[in-house]
């Protein structure tokens, strides 16, 4: 009896063996045929998709490159199908249109060019966030970075060509061995390299989120809530009022058409501020706060589609200030 005691304990500890090895020749498959590399579902009509892919899972979160795995790989995954393209599955997460009655306007469209952009928009502060209403299902945070992707796609149904920087400002800090106040300079890095590639772009934008309450950071637009926006100039250094000139016409451009969505241009200097904000780069850097933390995703898109063709004409001027 002991030795058939001893031989099905074998018998048991060899199929275990066998099952680990099986599950770990699949998952090497998983890896190296990167499977996560195409989408079983549609990812920009299906609701089941975004609720399963985002279980436990911020939007913003994609792995340090140098730790690449499995885990990493989805991450990744997730990052490019969700963060970079997240307007339409937005749309049917949440049934999301535009409610408000915004006149078309009147700009030249263009044909879009990816290797002449002519607005670069970047986040120092990648993983400011908003309120997660409407998105609680999904355990989406939405934050300043999935809001530049919607910016970009809105540029582009008007004509402008439009990158977003999806450098990670966190990882930059972390391998540099910098803290989080020094977010501005890793961004300086991003920006440079951006400036050393293109010499065409007319807007450098950093678009951020402010910390104020609801009421403050909140209007209403023909009858729905739209987050408000206020642009900050530094002026620690010398060519500030070339920055403080374009950040006032393009303020006074949004205030002209929609008088309660802008609360103007903030003017930064002195003890505990940056100052700077990189504008000493370019007279054409701008920095924009969209809406508070109090903010959900729908009055900040509400925003954002007020105020995208309102940049298009903007550029549209600087375009024709070249010519």
């Amino acid at each position: 009896m002991a030795k058939k005691f001893k031989a099905k304990k074998r018998v048991k500890i060899s199929n275990f063996i066998k099952i680990v090895f099986l599950i770990i020749i699949i998952l090497y498959i998983i890896k190296h045929i990167k499977i996560f590399n195409f989408s079983l579902v549609n990812p920009n009509s299906s609701d089941k998709y975004v609720k399963y892919i985002l279980e436990d899972n911020n939007h913003y979160s994609y792995p340090n490159k140098r730790n690449s795995n499995i885990v990493s790989d989805f991450l990744l995954y997730l990052k490019n199908n969700f963060v970079k393209n997240p307007k339409e599955i937005l749309k049917s997460t949440f049934n999301y249109k535009t409610k408000i009655n915004n006149q078309k306007q009147e700009l030249v469209i263009e044909e879009i060019n990816e290797n002449m952009p002519s607005v670069y928009i970047y986040n120092s502060h990648q993983s400011e966030n908003y309120s997660m209403e409407y998105l609680e299902d999904y355990n989406i945070i939405p934050n300043v970075l999935m809001v530049s992707y919607i910016i970009k796609e809105k540029l582009s149904d008007y004509g402008i060509s439009t990158i977003v920087e999806d450098g990670d400002i966190s990882s930059y800090l972390q391998n540099n061995n910098m803290e989080y106040y020094q977010s501005y300079e890793a961004s300086r890095y991003y920006l440079k390299r951006a400036m050393d590639k293109y010499d065409n772009i007319l807007l450098y934008l950093d678009v951020h989120r402010d910390a104020i309450d609801h009421g403050n950071s909140t209007t209403e637009i023909d009858g729905v809530n739209c987050a408000k926006i206020m642009f900050v100039v530094g002026l620690e250094h010398d060519n500030y009022q070339d920055n403080l000139n374009n950040a006032n016409h393009l303020n006074d451009m949004i205030k002209n058409k929609y008088p309660t969505l802008t609360r103007g241009v903030l003017q930064k200097e002195g003890k505990n501020v940056n100052g700077i904000y990189n504008q000493d780069l370019s007279p054409d850097i701008m920095l924009m706060e969209i809406g508070g933390n109090y903010n959900n995703i729908s009055e900040v898109l509400n925003t954002v589609d007020l105020i995208t063709p309102i940049i298009g004409e903007y550029i549209n001027e600087k375009k024709q200030e070249i010519k």
